[in-house]
């Protein structure tokens, strides 16, 4: 049983649905290019970076191994019998003591740099860090997500087309004979919110109906519609609370951008921060390689002595023993480093099982001249969390203005037209009547009886104002705190690095004392002397370190520190980065 239309009425609808079916793969593309072009919008507006990584799916990962619809998912976790656990034998020496050289010499070699490390100076480390870390990309992504959802929010206030296809077969009965028609309805719209409330739309309706009953003498009917209508209103839901939604969104998109470039600025210091802790920290070892190296020649010294008869066993088994704390001091400070750098691979996104080699660096920032008031001012101006902070009272407020708008009554304008074809023309195609249109005006008013729900959502709304104002009082005071913390922060580091230093003096003097006249101290002075000027050493290394982290976080605080797009620090007017 076939079915021919001689009216091609369903044409356009149906091409378009075609189109609309076949292209929805193939937006994916054109979605990212707006999310770029809007990031990058809305990021150069306040003269910061956008993300850098494309959204365009290229980093998503392939499809789980284990089947996630499994109901129950298998566990690994095998009884202790089917553990195997393999004790360790100390290798034991011709006294019959445990034989420590094999120990150190296993220690040691887990230090032993392999060819093809990867080696990464400060800035490459930044850079690395941009381009690989999970933490960095989770930011970008939530910048990504604030702009789809702008987006979104962007679509729903521009014009928007349907087109439903519905096909109905009518059937009804008279004394046992059947009469079956074909009922095909192809209707096309499009709509249009309006700027301060309410929608207007267009609306096509091809309607055809043809009898499977009788092909030939049935009735076959075709006609089309076209009707225009709009919903306006005049009190509740408009003007501005109308558009809320919309704004909201688009402020938010600005929210993303600011917290995005403070995310940046925090993950740098963080970075460099870690990077200083492990230069700190290989210092530390090159300092404990030193102090074994000392202990082993005064325990050579005192093993001379004790065959020469000239000093007592006790003093020989306690040089020793010194030795043998400070090669454990060793390598206790080495494995602490492997940690350490493990975990700056994680930070950094980079596989744990590769190969890494910080080079020993500074940041190189001079130390600025301070004042109190003008690191405030600064901070007050420029810090972007804190921009956001104050612009979500406006927000609260705004809130409060839709909770308020809510409260009215409902006054709504409806319009519509309705243009149809020819009636008296059953198969009447496209042949619209203008004469035949009809139309219908009307105003809708609902008395606002019932407004409790309202009401309790406007003392909502009017309490997070108190609330956020009170916030943003907080975070000021915060920021304020942090700041002149970090001023005093950099004095304080300041006169830290001044006394190590003078500590570092003081133990080298001492160690050149008593080597130049040995005889006149005991054992333990001599190895006291050095256990401290190794202590004055690692106190100066930090303090550096203290001091450059003190500039970088005043600049921080301040929100004066900028991030260059590679990760690097922008030096600002006046200032010199120098290594």
């Amino acid at each position: 049983m076939g079915i021919a239309f001689r009216s091609n009425v369903f044409l356009p609808g149906a091409l378009l649905f075609a189109l609309l079916a076949g292209g929805c793969g193939g937006g994916m593309e054109r979605i990212d290019q707006e999310v770029k072009a809007l990031l990058a919008e809305t990021s150069g507006a306040m003269g910061a970076r956008e993300p850098a990584h494309g959204m365009d799916g290229s980093g998503m990962v392939g499809a789980p191994e284990r089947d996630p619809t499994d109901e129950r998912p298998p566990t690994m976790n095998p009884a202790a019998a089917e553990l195997s656990f393999v004790a360790q034998v100390l290798p034991m020496n011709e006294e019959g003591q445990a034989d420590a050289q094999e120990v150190i010499d296993r220690l040691e070699s887990y230090s032993r740099t392999p060819a093809g490390a990867v080696r990464l100076d400060l800035p490459a480390a930044l850079a690395y860090a941009c381009a690989h870390s999970r933490e960095y990309r989770f930011a970008e992504e939530e910048y990504v997500l604030s702009a789809l959802r702008v987006l979104i929010e962007r679509h729903q206030w521009g014009p928007r087309f349907f087109d439903d296809v519905s096909a109905t077969v009518l059937g009804g009965g008279d004394e046992g004979m059947f009469d079956t028609a074909l009922s095909l309805v192809n209707e096309l719209r499009v709509t249009q919110r309006l700027p301060y409330g309410g929608e207007v739309s267009a609306r096509a309706l091809a309607r055809a109906t043809e009898d499977l009953h009788e092909r030939v003498s049935g009735e076959n009917v075709q006609s089309a519609e076209i009707i225009l209508g709009a919903d306006i209103p005049l009190l509740r839901g408009a003007g501005m609370a109308a558009r809320e939604n919309l704004i909201q969104a688009e402020r938010s998109l600005v929210y993303a951008a600011r917290d995005f470039e403070r995310f940046r600025r925090e993950f740098l210091f963080d970075v460099a921060r870690e990077y200083l802790d492990l230069t700190v920290a290989q210092r530390r070892i090159a300092n404990a390689e030193q102090s074994v190296a000392s202990f082993q020649q005064v325990e050579s010294q005192q093993k001379a002595l004790l065959e020469a008869g000239r000093t007592t066993p006790f003093e020989a088994d306690e040089a020793t023993n010194r030795t043998l704390e400070a090669i454990d001091s060793l390598n206790t400070t080495r494995e602490n480093y492997r940690l350490a750098l493990d975990r700056f691979k994680v930070r950094l996104g980079m596989p744990v099982d590769v190969s890494l080699v910080v080079e020993a660096d500074t940041i190189g920032v001079p130390t600025p001249k301070l004042g109190m008031e003008e690191a405030i001012y600064a901070s007050m101006s420029f810090r972007l969390d804190l921009q956001n902070e104050r612009d979500q009272v406006d927000d609260a407020e705004r809130a409060v203005g839709v909770a308020r708008n809510n409260l009215l009554g409902d006054l709504d304008l409806q319009a519509s037209v309705s243009i149809p074809t020819d009636d008296d023309n059953a198969r009447s195609g496209l042949d619209f009547e203008a004469g035949s249109a009809s139309f219908q005006a009307g105003v809708t008013y609902g008395l606002a009886l019932d407004r409790e729900i309202e009401r309790l959502s406007l003392r909502q709304s009017e309490i997070n104002l108190e609330r956020a104002h009170r916030d943003y009082d907080r975070f000021r005071d915060e920021v304020a705190i942090a700041v002149r913390g970090a001023v005093r922060g950099i004095d304080a580091a300041l006169f830290s690095v001044q006394i190590q230093e003078r500590n570092v003096e003081i133990a080298l003097q001492r160690v050149a004392a008593i080597e130049a006249d040995p005889a006149r101290a005991d054992i333990r002075q001599r190895t006291d002397a050095i256990g401290q000027l190794d202590s004055a050493r690692n106190a100066r290394d930090s303090a550096r370190r203290d001091l450059e982290v003190a500039v970088l976080r005043y600049l921080l605080e301040t929100g004066q520190l900028r991030v260059g797009p590679a990760g690097n620090i922008e030096p600002l007017r006046g200032m010199e980065l120098g290594g």
